[in-house]
């Protein structure tokens, strides 16, 4: 006789996911979460390592939403535009983070429509829904 248990660990606090973040990026550099996104089955957390005297990276780790908690999947780079900007490809959505207190908006430009996205608190995180064709002013 045979017994396969699958134990996936999940974390449910947002220290439990610090942690796993922390973690999962193995440096002794300052990390901070900056803002987090739930879409359907996933929760998307972002963040930013560095501090004051130290140049700032940004990413975003990508959980499963699973009962009461979430299961770590992966950390993901973002792509830099410019001092304190980043943007990356999620799925057919785009995401931004804008830690530059010059930047006021963000000009999305798809499909010769163009949208304005005002960049309100810094730390500023947006999502961009159906970013299939897309062109992006900071």
């Amino acid at each position: 006789m045979s017994i396969v248990s699958c134990n996936e660990e999940t974390v449910s606090t947002d220290k439990e996911i610090f942690d796993v973040i922390t973690k999962e990026l193995d440096t002794d550099i300052y990390v901070e979460i900056i803002d987090t996104i739930h879409l359907e089955d996933k929760l998307l957390v972002f963040y930013m390592t560095g501090n004051e005297y130290q140049a700032h990276e940004y990413g975003y780790a990508e959980f499963d939403e699973k009962n009461d908690g979430y299961k770590f999947l992966r950390t993901y780079d973002m792509y830099e535009r410019g001092m304190d900007l980043r943007s990356a490809p999620y799925k057919n959505a785009y995401l931004f983070v804008v830690n530059n207190k010059q930047c006021k908006n963000i000009q999305i430009l798809q499909n010769k429509s163009k949208s304005m996205v005002e960049v309100e608190d810094i730390p500023f995180v947006y999502f961009w829904g159906n970013a299939i064709t897309l062109s992006i002013i900071f």
